[in-house]
């Protein structure tokens, strides 16, 4: 088994997302096989993207450079389409997406792009840890698609 999300947020840098998330949602959201989490680090801010399939939400913890916390639940049933982008797509191996993009109801456009993280942490460059991200934002889709009603 790889290094968990959990795990992932408690290095230099990252364990104020991980506190915000606990605060939020207690240890259950990275211990409960109800939620879905990934984090996804830019220069400008880091971000947690939660599924809660019991409720089924989409909640996006961020936090800027000055300590700003914000938190954004939407509800998975406003999701109109949602596209997966692949680069070198394989037809022999399972190839994870570089990102979604989810389209809401009313136009809202969400991306979620963890490749991004590789470009603001060297740690992220780590096979296990790359690996690892993949596999989780793999589960993350797979909880998002699971909430939405056809």
């Amino acid at each position: 088994m790889g290094i968990t999300v959990s795990e992932r947020l408690t290095t230099s840098g990252l364990e104020n997302l991980r506190t915000a998330a606990v605060l939020e949602f207690t240890e259950e959201v990275f211990e409960s096989g109800n939620y879905r989490s990934l984090e996804v680090l830019t220069s400008e801010q880091h971000q947690l993207f939660i599924v809660n399939r019991n409720d089924r939400t989409l909640t996006i913890l961020s936090i800027d450079s000055k300590m700003n916390v914000t938190k954004e639940t939407l509800f998975t049933e406003r999701i109109i389409s949602m596209k997966e982008y692949f680069e070198d797509y394989s037809l022999v191996d399972n190839t994870a997406p570089g990102k979604i993009e989810v389209v809401f109801m009313g136009g809202r456009v969400l991306e979620i792009e963890p490749r991004l993280s590789l470009l603001h942490d060297k740690n992220y460059k780590d096979p296990e840890i790359s690996n690892q991200m993949h596999e989780d934002f793999e589960l993350l889709i797979a909880a998002l698609k699971s909430t939405l009603i056809l």
